[in-house]
């Protein structure tokens, strides 16, 4: 992957042992990745951060004590803060969790190659930043032309889904609801997403990575890739 002798140091934080067992297990399979210790929650984490070097943390989310996303706000405080890859069976946090900065969101049961899409992700940011800057800018301190949303959340039926920004062919905003189109699927985002929509970032990371044309468009239709919009929309 052309990273040389360069490491990427993990640390596990999960409550339950056969959870840090398999993410271990797969971790151990991936080239390039050293794991430097285990907690069991977010204070034994922080102690384990404050003594040993470190570049990135799978943390899980609903843990006693500080839950993940409390952990994350406080892993951001630390002089050395770490990239943050949350790993959960709850999607429902998604949303907050890239507010935060998170390097990734994985859904277990964690399969191999997702973890080996998040660890691509994390030694990204770790070659293509330095120092506290780049430290900050993951636990979520982040200027509006840094800020990138990854995911969106979304509803597709009944079920509650994560949908990448690369795979978002279409968008169209009308009131407080948000209309998807995906290459396979169609879904309606959460009202909750509306404001990410309108803040510029995701939008033009949409715009970017689909090749999509965004602008203004008119009535309550505030956003849309006009030169992508199906003819059944």
């Amino acid at each position: 992957m052309g990273r040389g002798q360069l490491h990427l140091r993990a640390l596990i934080v999960d409550d339950e042992a056969p959870a840090r067992q398999h993410l271990r297990d797969l971790l151990c399979e991936i080239p390039g990745v050293d794991l430097v210790g285990e907690a069991s929650d977010a204070q034994e984490a922080e102690k384990l951060l404050l003594a040993v070097e470190h570049d990135v943390v799978f943390l899980d989310i609903r843990m006693p004590g500080l839950d993940g996303i409390e952990a994350a706000e406080l892993f951001a405080s630390l002089p050395k803060s770490p990239y943050v890859v949350f790993t959960t069976a709850y999607e429902e946090y998604a949303a907050r969790a890239f507010e935060l900065g998170a390097t990734d969101y994985l859904l277990k049961p964690i399969s191999k190659s997702r973890l080996q899409q998040a660890v691509t992700r994390a030694w990204e940011r770790k070659s293509g930043a330095g120092g506290g800057a780049r430290r900050r800018e993951s636990a979520g301190v982040q200027t509006e032309d840094t800020r990138e949303l990854q995911y969106m959340t979304a509803r597709r039926g009944h079920k509650m889904v994560l949908i990448d920004v690369e795979d978002i062919a279409f968008m169209r905003v009308e009131g407080e609801t948000i209309h998807i189109m995906t290459a396979d699927d169609t879904a309606v985002a959460l009202a909750a997403s509306l404001d990410q929509v309108e803040g510029g970032s995701p939008a033009r990371a949409s715009s970017a990575r689909t090749g999509a044309s965004w602008s203004t468009c008119a009535s309550s239709t505030r956003w849309c890739p006009c030169s992508t919009a199906p003819t059944s929309w």
